[in-house]
């Protein structure tokens, strides 16, 4: 099966961190897009013309200015099922709100939640519970 991820995150230092767990964990060639707009991003996989990987996962940070994370899973929701169902979306956040945590990750689109910071035991982890090998 086919890898890749996509980081949505308006902070330089949290995507930097992010991209270089993913590369120590899957390796250098796992292809890895990052955004600091949610918009590039739904427009992206809204637009993506012939998406070579089987599986993407989407690491959303949900406080983001403009587009938060909450908006972009409605929107991403819209989209057609060809499209969503490629995807697996991976909240990431330091957001406290347990109600707004708990509403987002029932959400069929959303495999889980995770916590700021990002370490590489947490994304093991959440590779494992969506059974990706890291091996």
């Amino acid at each position: 099966m086919r890898l890749s991820f996509i980081l949505i995150e308006n902070l330089e230092i949290d995507l930097y961190i992010a991209h270089k767990l993913i590369k120590m964990t899957m390796g250098d060639d796992v292809p890895i897009k990052t955004f600091m707009s949610a918009e590039d991003a739904l427009d992206h996989i809204a637009f993506e013309k012939e998406k070579k990987e089987d599986r993407t996962i989407i690491l959303l940070d949900l406080m983001m200015p403009r587009l938060n994370g909450a908006d972009f899973i409605s929107l991403f929701e819209a989209l057609p099922d060809e499209i969503t169902n490629k995807y697996q979306i991976v909240i990431v956040t330091s957001s406290m709100n347990k109600a707004e945590l708990d509403r987002l990750g029932n959400k069929k689109i959303v495999e889980t939640v995770i916590t700021k910071p990002l370490t590489q035991e947490k994304f093991k982890s959440v590779l494992e519970q969506i059974q990706i090998d890291t091996n």
